[in-house]
């Protein structure tokens, strides 16, 4: 998972945000001191919007901490909800009724700590015909990310058939958080997979802008061929295909914990929301062969503890929109989808996202090149229940359905007109 409670120091450590201070007078004071901290100001304006609610689905049952909400392709309006821990049901959110799809506990048995499980799961857009489906979820001894490929029943209620279970991809994980691992197939059929920087503070081992390493990247596959021994191709236009210098499933650069992983229905943009460390929490448009920065830089300033670039000459890739706790405007962002639905009036085209810690739900507006101009306050934490946001994503009519750590699938929805 992403969401770190209690390790997510709020001290200011982020070079430009922080007058420093340093005393000669005395040797207990000879330490760098932080002061005042410089709060900058938002770069857009934020709105209520009222009008909506949250609506929690009445299952009759609870999903343990739900990390991934999966349409199945020509699924008469099924879709499947992953639990961190192992679990997999396949649910209708029209009518509230659920199903097993896979039990996956035993084999995530001793997988406890709070970022470990599984991650995601994607339908193969020609899930109808060939049954395939995808799974990310993490493994120790050694500890390492598992991307797998799995096949389904045939059937109008499909349910997963582990016995068939094909590893795509393990990627070592050299500590314990900070995983990412959401994945999903773009329109044009190829598996897009967003991972981590590896864990700990500030990036230690400066993974995220390795380019010989997958950690703290966006990379796309191609399930269908193989390359060589590989168990699946590199497609040809991959921004690095031809670069003997990085590795060629690599789409994007520098990230840190990137979680909430979208295409937009309409442009087929790839959006991405990546968790920060002490000061941004970003929105990113995942573009082929971009720099985000994380570990030089977190959301739009440089960071103190890698203050230069591991590679001369990198250029980075300013996030679309970034908030701080700086303001107390939150601190674990939940990645989000572009509302494409018919039930909400005003919203088409905003960026849907919440902060995991707050509760708080928000939309963003932009203009048709996706550039912000207000942030849209649907939702205002903490809320009367417990709510701890973990994926902003839609139905299988694009209207949107929020997950929450509680075990709760809520629907966003107009307030009833009396």
């Amino acid at each position: 998972m992403i969401f770190p409670p209690s390790l997510r120091i709020v001290l200011a450590l982020g070079a430009s945000l922080f007058t420093v201070s340093a005393s000669a007078a005395s040797p207990e004071n000879d330490l760098l001191q932080v002061t005042t901290p410089i709060i900058p100001p938002p770069d857009i304006p934020e709105e209520p919007l009222p009008g909506f609610r949250l609506a929690r689905l009445t299952f009759e049952r609870e999903f343990d901490s739900p990390v991934m909400l999966a349409t199945i392709p020509e699924g008469k309006g099924e879709q499947v909800v992953a639990m961190q821990r192992g679990e997999f049901c396949a649910v209708r959110v029209e009518d509230a009724t659920w199903r097993p799809f896979l039990d996956f506990r035993e084999r995530m048995k001793d997988i406890l700590l709070f970022e470990e499980g599984v991650h995601g799961i994607a339908f193969h857009p020609q899930f109808a015909t060939n049954r395939l489906f995808y799974l990310s979820y993490t493994q120790n001894e050694p500890r390492r990310t598992v991307i797998s490929e799995m096949k389904a029943t045939l059937g109008d209620a499909p349910t997963a058939m582990p016995e068939t279970e094909r590893v795509v991809l393990e990627i070592q994980q050299p500590l314990a958080d900070h995983w990412g691992g959401h994945l999903l197939f773009g329109p044009d059929g190829m598996l897009h997979i967003a991972l981590g920087d590896g864990g700990m503070r500030d990036d230690p081992y400066a993974l995220a802008q390795n380019p010989w390493v997958l950690h703290g990247k966006v990379l796309r596959i191609d399930v269908n061929g193989r390359n060589g021994a590989l168990p699946y191709a590199i497609p040809e236009d991959n921004p690095f295909a031809k670069d003997q210098m990085v590795r060629k499933e690599i789409y994007a650069v520098g990230l840190r914990n990137p979680w909430g992983l979208s295409f937009d229905a309409k442009t087929g943009r790839l959006w991405c929301a990546d968790v920060g460390q002490d000061l941004w929490e970003e929105i990113n448009l995942i573009k082929p062969g971009a720099n985000y920065g994380w570990s030089h830089r977190e959301g739009p300033t440089g960071t103190a503890f890698h203050p230069k670039p591991l590679l001369a000459g990198t250029d980075s890739t300013d996030p679309v929109h970034a908030y701080t706790r700086l303001r107390g405007e939150g601190i674990c962002i939940v990645g989000g989808h572009l509302y494409r639905g018919s039930k909400l009036a005003g919203l088409d085209g905003a960026y849907l996202f919440a902060d995991w810690g707050y509760g708080h739900v928000w939309a963003l507006e932009m203009d048709a090149e996706a550039h912000p101009m207000r942030r849209l306050v649907l939702q205002r934490g903490p809320h009367p229940h417990k709510f701890n946001p973990t994926l902003v994503t839609a139905d299988p009519d694009g209207e949107p359905i929020l997950l929450s750590q509680d075990g709760g699938l809520y629907r966003l929805e107009m307030e009833p007109v009396d």
